[in-house]
Parts: C-alpha cells; structure tokens; sequence
C-alpha cells in the first residue's frame, strides 16, 4: 500500500476524507532496534532498545494562494521493541504525543502553535550526532546536555506545549532566525507564561555557525545559551559545539561536543568527544563506530562508547537498523 493510499485510510478512520481531497496528506515514521552490551563496572547486561527513535507521524498542507500554504503535523513515539509507550507510568499507551501543530509557511517565513520542537535543542546539538536516539549518542552522556536543567525546562529534553514558533525565510544570503515562545499562563511541566528558546544560523553550502538560547523560569529550570558550527570538506565533516547551562539555584553547567565523520562509498565512519563540567563532577564521553546505508532510508550501525564521571564509567557495545518510510 502506497502513502497515497495510506493517507486516505487514515482520513477515512478519522471521518475526514473530504479535508483529504483537498490537501497533501503524508504518512511517515521511524523504526529502530539496538541490541548492546552495558558494562558500568558492577554489572554487564545484555539489552534490546528502541532508544526514543521510534514513531509515527501524519504531515498535512494545502496551498492557499498569495504564495501561502497551510500546514499541520502529529508526530507520536511508539517503542519499535514492545510497542509500548516510553512512560514508565503509561505501558499500556502503545503511542505518546511528540511534535503536534497548525501553522502558515510563505514568503514571510513559517508560524506555528502548538507542541513544538524546541529552537534550542534543534540548533546544533542533535543535528551534529548522527547517533542520537542510539546507544551511542552524546546527549545525556558527557557530550550534549540532557536534563541538566530539568525536563520542565522550555524544550530543553523534550517538545514546547501551548506555544507559538516563528522561522524566519533565509535572510541576507545565508542568515535564518527561529524562536518559540510560550504564552500559557495556566502554564504546565513544558512551560509557562515568558518562556522562550531561540536560534540564529548564518550557513553556506559547507559550512555553517550558530548561536543558541533557552529560558525557564520554573523553579526546576533555568537558562543556557551554546554556540558552535560544523564545516563540511570532500567526504568529511567535523562538528562541534558549547553549551554553557545555568541551572535554577546551581552552579553553571559547561558542555564541550567535538564530532568528525568520514564516508566511504555507503558507509559513514563516526568519532565523538565530549565533555560535562558541572564544578563538582566532570564526565567524559568518547564513540566511535560506522554507519552502514543501505538505501537513504535503510542503515545499520555499530560502534562503542564510553563515558566515566571520575566514580564510575560505563562501556557500551551496539549494534542496530533502523528504517524510515
């Protein structure tokens, strides 16, 4: 069965097959397993993981005229392993809500409201790992940041509720603004009233840079700001970023990222530093490994990882595939 066709079945289950008539309806989705070996110096286990990367999702738009466009997104994560929910408190929930909004794209640039990617998690940091949502990713373990300033904080682990987003149109040969704003004074876990995230890009065909910032003012949040760029040469491509967190009532938080990819035909040779500095602990992060492409949406991986805090340190071997249709 075609997307086309797919799409009016979905349209058809919802009781909406004349908005399908009229708009272009896209289903897509992600699915990934892991099996690897987690050594943290006490146990060695064997585990089979999906990583966050699995989901599923339903893109719409229909062209308005004057050069605008309507669109619309739902985006959920499913776990490709169990078909559960990553939610310790929803197994039962075989989906949970991701991105999810309505918006207008033309000449002006592209608003949106609703669940939103956050301008700060997107700018750099999990654009430069091409192993996020694995095993071997640097975010959450010493490379990228993950958390440090709560999962409440605006979009800095997650997605941004009861917002609006702006992106602006490619300014001035290269420049392009973004910045997502929350303006709910009920307010919930993902933000409230005066919350914001922004990112500000200037790129060209091989290299780019990028400054970042993020703003909670919930008790478990606080502000960052990162900064960094990435510059492509032949089949190689080197990244890098830093990030310097501010936690709500803790001392500042530094996070240093480094990345190099080389390609070979359809394989991508991946090598990743970082490091956390939070004042009273200090966590290094190292990978490496190949990725293997199959097709432009088939690939398999495989690669090792080790991350030690200075009290502990925990050695992973992975081995994956993931799809996307």
């Amino acid at each position: 069965m075609n997307k086309k066709l797919l799409a009016i079945a979905v349209g058809a289950a919802f009781g909406a097959t004349p908005m399908f008539a009229s708009a272009a309806v896209t289903v897509y989705g992600h699915a990934q397993v892991e099996v690897g070996t987690v050594d943290d110096g006490s146990s060695d286990a064997t585990v089979v993981e999906d990583n966050a990367r699995g989901r599923i999702g339903v893109k719409a738009s229909e062209k308005l005229g004057n050069g605008m466009t309507a669109i619309a997104k739902y985006e959920f994560k499913t776990d490709t392993t169990d078909n559960n929910s990553t939610k310790s408190n929803a197994e039962s929930a075989s989906l949970t809500a991701r991105e999810a909004f309505v918006g207008l794209k033309g000449g002006f640039g592209t608003v949106q409201l609703g669940n939103l990617k956050s301008a700060y998690k997107y700018s750099g940091g999990v654009k430069y790992d091409p192993f996020t949502a694995t095993l071997l990713e640097a975010r959450g373990n010493g490379g990228m940041s993950k958390g440090e300033l709560g999962d409440s904080a605006f979009g800095h682990n997650s997605f941004v509720s009861n917002s609006i987003g702006y992106m602006t149109p490619k300014i001035g040969g290269g420049f392009t603004g973004w910045a997502t704003f929350n303006l709910d004074e009920a307010g919930d876990k993902k933000g409230s009233d005066g919350d914001y995230s922004f990112g500000l890009k200037y790129a060209q065909k091989a290299w780019e840079v990028f400054v970042a910032g993020i703003n909670n003012d919930d008790a478990a949040g606080g502000d960052g700001v990162k900064f960094g760029g990435q510059f492509k040469f032949s089949n190689f491509k080197v990244s890098g970023q830093f990030e310097q967190l501010s936690p709500a009532g803790g001392a500042d938080i530094d996070v240093y990222f480094l990345g190099g990819q080389a390609k070979f035909g359809n394989n991508v040779l991946v090598a990743q530093f970082g490091n956390t500095d939070s004042g009273t602990s200090d966590t290094d992060y190292w990978t490496i490994g190949l990725i293997h492409n199959l097709s432009k949406k088939s690939r398999l991986t495989a690669g090792f990882r080790n991350t030690d805090d200075g009290s502990s340190e925990e050695d992973v071997f992975a081995v994956g595939m993931r799809m996307k249709f």
